[in-house]
């Protein structure tokens, strides 16, 4: 039952980051119709249950992210291809960009992701030792 919750919450909060890039993102491109944004909220939603594999102890950070970023990849493409009938995604050029695009996306993302989570491990170290040295005292 508790994996279930988990994964629920990795849904929702996939959907919830989707969503915000939805609405930075939305307002400079095309409008889209209701099915092509429960597809963005889907695909959304299956990237954060893609990211169940920073759970695993088993494997490096880096084969993790790389995991990750392949899935999301996947994701991503076939999200594409879902939302924009008119594009020949699979034209080397277009193809090319939309790779170079993904990686520098997913690149400055996960550095933004390890600046916070490092950050907050040390906030809630240092409120440890905080505690610790009150305790001694």
């Amino acid at each position: 039952m508790n994996l279930f919750w988990n994964l629920l919450k990795r849904f929702f909060f996939g959907m919830m980051f989707g969503s915000l890039i939805y609405v930075v993102t939305g307002l400079y491109s095309r409008s889209y119709g209701m099915s092509d944004r429960m597809v963005f909220l889907l695909a959304s939603g299956l990237i954060g249950l893609v990211s169940i594999v920073f759970k695993s102890e088993k494997i490096g950070f880096v084969f993790q992210l790389a995991i990750h970023g392949i899935l999301t990849y996947i994701i991503i493409i076939a999200l594409n291809r879902l939302i924009t009938h008119d594009l020949d995604f699979w034209n080397p050029y277009v193809f090319s960009v939309f790779t170079i695009e993904f990686i520098l996306i997913y690149a400055i993302t996960c550095t933004i992701s390890m600046v916070i989570f490092h950050r907050s491990t040390k906030e809630i170290n240092n409120e440890i030792m905080n505690r610790k040295k009150q305790k001694n005292k």
